[in-house]
């Protein structure tokens, strides 16, 4: 069994690291937020530089790239202290140049590194069903695979360093603009006095279902697990998804795509986040609609 730090204890995080304990690995939590470290229980490490001391692999789960680059590689960060033969595994969303940079630079420090960005969601996180997307080199990722596999129920090698985060913003393109055509749909049914359960109940049931669909419906009503029954009550933040839209859009144009639909669905996003939805999940992109 492993000993890993497990760097971010957020929504995902914890419940992740959780589980990796339930597998019978031994895990140092690391967290800016003191109190989300003792909800893991000990041994806790004040800095990623600590964790990397005591461990042989750190997984991070971070809300942004700026954060990435910190623990990794600021003064404090993984870098500093991680012996040779240590190994990262970002499990973040962000752009492949970062996870090709961080490569690069831990590999000159003979330190191994993978990107392996989710998908599930904290239920995905709490259930250890998670898709989990890995970049990197073959060898690193069969070295980590049974590590990962505590935690999802679907873990592919996708490629080489960068390839797991393309994935992933592939992946969240698709949410995302998805997302935004359901708004759009619902917002006209429900000008047409159509009732959501009603509404619901058809599209999960015709060509027009799909797993967006199914989780985060954006009119309230036709779930109460679904955020729009719940004052859009974030599983995923629309901050995030556009921030994740802006990284795929990166993407598209860096290999001379053109991604009109994404675009226009980013500018829905922009909207919602104008009238104050950033923080609320990002069903409520459903919010730039309203009259």
């Amino acid at each position: 069994m492993a000993r890993v730090a497990f760097i971010g204890l957020g929504t995902m995080g914890l419940p992740m690291a959780r589980n990796l304990i339930a597998a019978g690995h031994e895990v140092i939590g690391v967290d800016v937020d003191p109190g989300r470290a003792e909800l893991l229980g000990p041994p806790v490490a004040a800095t990623p530089a600590e964790a990397a001391e005591a461990a042989g692999v750190a997984l991070l789960s971070l809300p942004s790239p700026s954060a990435v680059e910190e623990v990794v590689l600021g003064a404090a960060g993984l870098r500093s202290r991680a012996p040779r033969g240590f190994a990262v595994v970002d499990m973040s969303t962000g752009p492949p140049e970062l996870a090709r940079t961080l490569a690069a630079e831990l590999g000159r420090a003979g330190i191994e590194s993978l990107d392996a960005p989710v998908s599930g969601g904290p239920a995905g996180a709490e259930a250890a069903s998670l898709t989990i997307m890995v970049g990197g080199s073959r060898e690193a990722f069969e070295r980590q695979r049974a590590l990962l596999e505590a935690l999802g129920d679907l873990v592919v090698h996708v490629g080489p360093a960068g390839a797991g985060q393309a994935a992933k913003l592939c992946n969240n393109l698709i949410a995302g603009v998805t997302m935004a055509a359901i708004a759009e749909a619902c917002a006209v049914a429900e000008r047409e006095g159509i009732e959501p359960a009603v509404l619901y109940d058809m599209l999960t049931r015709s060509t027009g279902d799909s797993r967006v669909l199914r989780t985060r419906f954006p009119l309230a009503g036709a779930s109460p697990e679904h955020p729009a029954s719940r004052e859009y009550a974030p599983l995923f933040s629309l901050d995030l998804m556009a921030k994740d839209l802006d990284a795929a859009l990166a993407l598209a144009a860096a290999h001379g795509v053109e991604a009109p639909v994404a675009s226009a669905s980013r500018a829905r996003y922009r909207e919602a986040q104008e009238r104050g939805a950033g923080a609320l999940d990002y069903s409520a992109v459903y919010t730039a609609l309203d009259p």
